[in-house]
């Protein structure tokens, strides 16, 4: 018996094995049972299930990934990855996604994660770091769990400045990863990985880098154990405390006119039906706050605008503010304060910024649905049902009065421009939306969040993504590939500004092109860099002194006039340009059945302008070819 007891713990023998041969010693199932519920509480806890695996760097790489459960690696070539590369010869359960500029790679990676929600897999050559660092600043912005990996020279050369060689590679990522490390010792490969997908999808999320120089990935006959990912995972659970969550369920129960701010955190907690029921509950106004997601239903009665880039209805008159999952208004996102003596509530499960800027009455360092059911539970225990209904009917009279009034006004302002050519951006996006299945996702990269209002997000779980909170430009296009990928069942449309587009995406045509990505591209075509040019007008001195002598330096694009129909077909994509209203809804149509037959299709909307300076078309002149004095 103690043989077969040593065997058992020593997991030689299964539970069922055990019993068969303690069944041939004469024992009874009940001296059976007992014996193993006293092995079981004597036990130490058993190792973790793995296995040894013999290969090279590439191939320990190739293996990990197979462990956590990733199934595309965005990539851009790379001779350093030969080894990685034969690993995934003979592994077709990984899937090698082929970027060919190392910004687009991440663009993806990070599509591919807001999307789904998983870790995104990338792997860049070390050279192309640079190429990555604006989009990856944009993940960093967005909390992104994106696991960054790069090959490079061997690490035996390291100082020589030598071919594609630098003092430090990992200097240049520190401000936009969680952490980074260079590889130094080939048996570490495993648990070096490992770490980097922990960290990169441990909550608060973020890129996590690791460089894996070519003696690392080439070496050859190394030996680890290849564990589960899942042994490794850190489910970040927080509830909030009790008498934290009292105190702000009290003041949203007292207040006058509280209000929400919405962001990220909420909508990857898969907490936006419970905020919905929160705000409706008591009636409570919602903002959206800076986030990379719409976290709040646009056309809902309770939705008050923008709180980044714009400014909320009422806002002034609010005496309770709740922040739930982002950053609180600050100037540099372009929005105004709290108003003084405003009760201010504050919950993130990124706690490192809570109280930062405000005196705050209520930190909650917690998990956003674990604080949003809490204010639900609190308030209902609190009230009786006659005592919320007074208070929601009460405070949805005046919010559905508001919004109808602020719907009139959007309507009316937009009214001179509802029908005219060059196509609306508001229209536009209208029109669009009309045609979008009731899931669909959009990737939004417009520069202007306030065409998308006239989108319908509340239709059977659409969402909006994007803009990123980073905006440096040239993501949006790489971002809704990725998101397709990641949710291939659901449409996907990509809203892209001219100027956005022509800051290096182009190259993306041709990942959607090589795989079949069936995306439609719109890009709204207005021949200018329209936000910016009026941001550079409000901070002239030039245009507050003398308006008629202030020149549009840098914002017209509209010489060369660009012709994306031509860059789509030249990769193979179907595509057409539309410029007046009555003919988005048809383009949009014949889009829809090119996806459905498996192919990316570019819609080119020519577009208004708006704001200061909207309609100008001059330009320095500039020619070089008139400073010659020799034709050559």
């Amino acid at each position: 018996m103690r043989t077969l007891v040593k065997k058992f713990l020593d997991q030689d023998l299964s539970r069922r094995d055990f019993g068969k041969a303690m069944v041939a010693m004469g024992f009874s199932s009940a001296a059976i049972d007992s014996v193993l519920s006293s092995v079981a509480y004597a036990a130490p806890t058993p190792p973790i299930e793995g296995f040894e695996f013999t290969g090279s760097g590439g191939e320990i790489l190739a293996e990990c990934f197979k462990a956590a459960g990733i199934e595309y690696i965005f990539d851009v070539n790379s001779t350093g990855q030969a080894s990685f590369y034969d690993a995934l010869s003979t592994r077709p359960e990984l899937k090698m996604i082929i970027a060919l500029q190392e910004g687009q790679a991440t663009a993806m990676a990070q599509g591919y994660e807001l999307a789904s929600g998983k870790t995104a897999a990338l792997f860049i050559p070390s050279i192309g770091i640079p190429n990555a660092l604006s989009n990856l600043y944009n993940a960093w912005k967005d909390r992104s769990a994106i696991a960054v990996f790069s090959d490079g020279s061997s690490n035996l050369t390291e100082g020589r400045d030598g071919f594609q060689q630098v003092d430090d590679w990992l200097e240049p990522t520190e401000q936009f990863t969680k952490w980074r490390w260079q590889l130094k010792n080939p048996d570490r490969i495993g648990e070096m990985v490992r770490r980097v997908i922990k960290l990169a999808g441990t909550v608060p999320g973020g890129p996590v880098y690791l460089r894996l120089p070519a003696n690392m990935l080439n070496a050859r006959d190394i030996t680890q154990t290849i564990y589960p990912q899942s042994a490794f995972d850190v489910p970040v659970q927080m509830e909030p405390k009790s008498d934290l969550i009292e105190a702000a369920a009290r003041l949203l129960v007292e207040a006058k006119n509280p209000l929400i701010s919405v962001a990220a955190e909420v909508t990857r907690a898969g907490a936006t039906d419970d905020l919905i029921e929160l705000a409706e509950l008591l009636s409570i106004s919602v903002a959206q706050g800076y986030s990379v997601y719409g976290d709040f239903p646009s056309n809902h009665p309770l939705y008050k605008g923008n709180y980044s880039m714009g400014f909320p209805r009422g806002l002034r008159q609010t005496d309770v503010f709740l922040n739930l999952g982002g950053m609180m208004p600050d100037p540099t996102i372009f929005t105004a304060p709290v108003p003084k003596g405003a009760k201010v509530i504050h919950a993130r499960t990124d706690y490192n910024n809570i109280g930062n800027m405000y005196p705050t009455d209520i930190p909650i360092a917690a998990g956003m649905k674990e604080t949003i059911r809490a204010l639900i539970d609190n308030v209902k225990a609190m009230l009786t049902e006659e005592r919320i209904e007074k208070i929601r009917s009460e405070r949805l009279a005046i919010a559905e009065k508001d919004y109808a009034a602020a719907l009139e006004k959007k309507k009316e302002r937009v009214k001179p421009n509802w029908d005219t050519s060059p196509i609306h951006a508001e229209r536009l996006s209208y029109e669009l939306g009309q045609g979008l299945e009731e899931d669909a996702i959009v990737i939004a990269e417009t520069g202007d969040r306030a065409p998308n209002n006239w989108i319908d997000y509340s239709k059977g779980g659409r969402t909006l993504i994007g803009q990123t909170t980073g905006y440096a430009l040239g993501w949006g296009v790489g971002a809704a590939i990725g998101a397709k990928i990641a949710q291939p069942n659901r449409q996907v449309i990509s809203l892209v500004g001219d100027g956005a587009f022509l800051f290096g995406q182009i190259e993306s045509f041709w990942t959607a092109s090589r795989y079949d990505v069936p995306i439609t591209i719109v890009v709204y075509n207005n021949r200018a860099y329209d936000g910016e040019r009026n941001r550079i007008v409000m901070s002239s001195h030039l245009a507050r002194t003398n308006r008629d002598m202030w020149k549009d330096m840098a914002c017209y694009l509209g010489d060369p006039v660009v012709d994306y129909v031509g860059l789509a077909n030249s990769f193979n994509i179907d595509a057409e340009k539309i410029s007046s209203p009555n003919e988005v809804r048809d383009a949009f149509k014949r889009a829809a059945a090119v996806n459905r037959d498996g192919r990316p299709y570019v819609i080119d909307a020519y577009m208004s302008q708006k704001g200061q300076g909207a309609g100008l078309e001059w330009h320095p002149e500039i020619s070089i070819a008139e400073t010659r004095t020799k034709k050559v």
